[in-house]
């Protein structure tokens, strides 16, 4: 007998439909955002930019509070927006979400305030690279949780060596429906198996006290044939460098 959760994981066209409308206006209002930036704005100010922005667009209820921030607090997963001011050679966090119709939407994209420097480039080439395993190996139909998330995770602990532990702190993604964090999981000791028809994030993550981190978040279908990439927001190296 199927549990609860595991019936609700998997979302009908309709579910669907409000999920990637949610993201469509997530991507406007990061948009908006992109413009707003310049030396000495504040990470509380773009918070609250972002909350009037989808209140503009009609979708009034956030998935979480936005995470904005900048410099050394990116290296904080949960950050809370406050006085820190943006400067130049800083890196960038945006993570945030809205619901239509109950229906919620997640994505974090990483900046870089100016030309990052050798080791900000190479940390965030080595995030997406992650991410791309992930989805190359949920390409290939493989459904099982633990072994996706190993595919990324595997890939930063063998460049950043067994205390990666400390820099890779959360699991690589989680479902999204009515709730942001919804069954099933991606984590290293999962036993999920990821159904068809099932929204998740697809999230992998650096971290480091004192310097800064970088995330990068889409959201994916899973279909028979593999997956469908519900974020549009372009994320290579050059789309991260403002």
């Amino acid at each position: 007998m199927k549990l609860i959760h595991e019936v609700r994981a998997v979302k009908n066209k309709k579910e669907i439909a409000n999920i990637i409308t949610a993201q469509r206006i997530s991507e406007r209002v990061l948009g908006n955002v992109l413009k707003k930036l310049k030396s000495g704005v504040t990470e509380i100010t773009i918070a609250q930019f972002i909350t009037g922005k989808f209140a503009k667009y009609g979708a009034h209820i956030l998935s979480f509070p936005p995470i904005v921030s900048f410099g050394k607090n990116t290296a904080n997963i949960h950050h809370e927006p406050n006085k820190t001011k943006l400067k130049k050679g800083d890196i960038v966090m945006f993570d945030f979400g809205c619901t239509i119709n109950h229906y919620c939407s997640d994505m974090t994209r990483t900046y870089f305030w100016g030309e990052p420097n050798t080791r900000q480039k190479e940390i965030y080439i080595d995030v997406l690279k992650a991410q791309e395993l992930a989805l190359k190996k949920i390409s290939t139909k493989e459904r099982r949780a633990k072994i996706i998330d190993k595919a990324a995770r595997g890939f930063l602990d063998k460049k950043y060596g067994k205390k990666n532990k400390k820099n890779f702190l959360h699991g690589l993604g989680h479902g999204v429906g009515t709730v942001i964090h919804e069954w099933p999981n991606f984590k290293p000791k999962s036993d999920d198996i990821i159904p068809i028809g099932c929204v998740m994030t697809i999230e992998p993550g650096l971290y480091f006290k004192g310097f800064g981190g970088v995330r990068i978040e889409d959201m994916i279908l899973i279909t028979e044939t593999g997956y469908k990439n519900l974020t549009t927001t372009p994320k290579d190296i050059n789309s991260a460098i403002l």
